[in-house]
């Protein structure tokens, strides 16, 4: 019997990318982030208020170096080892359900900086979607260690 995993597909400036659903916590649109000075990762871009308390929101622009877009639509929050952390993007497009036979593994001869964070690809409509792995990305960038939730 074939296994199924279930994905948001989410779009990071002209690209589509896919989360696993249980990483993430929440979705919020629309939220003012504010910048802290004198952060001490290069990937922090500021914090945000949501239900959970005050929240780290991280530059995924920046690390996957993409061109940052002036309006980003929604932040998802994420749970990584029992610590919250934020991104932006510009729209949730869907959820999906995949079979085990349509995940598969990026070739190593194309991991470079910013594919490092991710490991497998899925087949969606006929479209390859690269998978986050979001472990890895917040762990690699040193931010998993410094970022822990501040109660309201």
């Amino acid at each position: 019997m074939e296994r199924e995993e279930r994905f948001m597909i989410i779009k990071i400036g002209r690209e589509h990318y896919g989360i696993k659903i249980n990483d993430v916590k929440e979705i919020v649109p629309n939220t003012e982030i504010t910048n802290v000075p004198e952060k001490q990762s290069v990937y922090i871009c500021g914090i945000m208020k949501c239900r959970y308390g005050c929240v780290s929101v991280f530059d995924i622009y920046k690390l996957f170096n993409i061109e940052p877009v002036p309006m980003r639509k929604m932040v998802i929050i994420l749970t990584i080892d029992e610590k919250i952390l934020a991104f932006s993007a510009e729209s949730v497009d869907c959820v999906v359900n995949v079979s085990s036979e349509n995940i598969y593994d990026i070739p190593t001869i194309f991991i470079d900086a910013s594919q490092r964070y991710m490991k497998n690809v899925i087949v969606s409509d006929h479209n390859l979607i690269p998978i986050i792995d979001t472990a890895r990305l917040f762990e690699k960038t040193g931010v998993l260690e410094e970022t822990e939730l501040i109660p309201q």
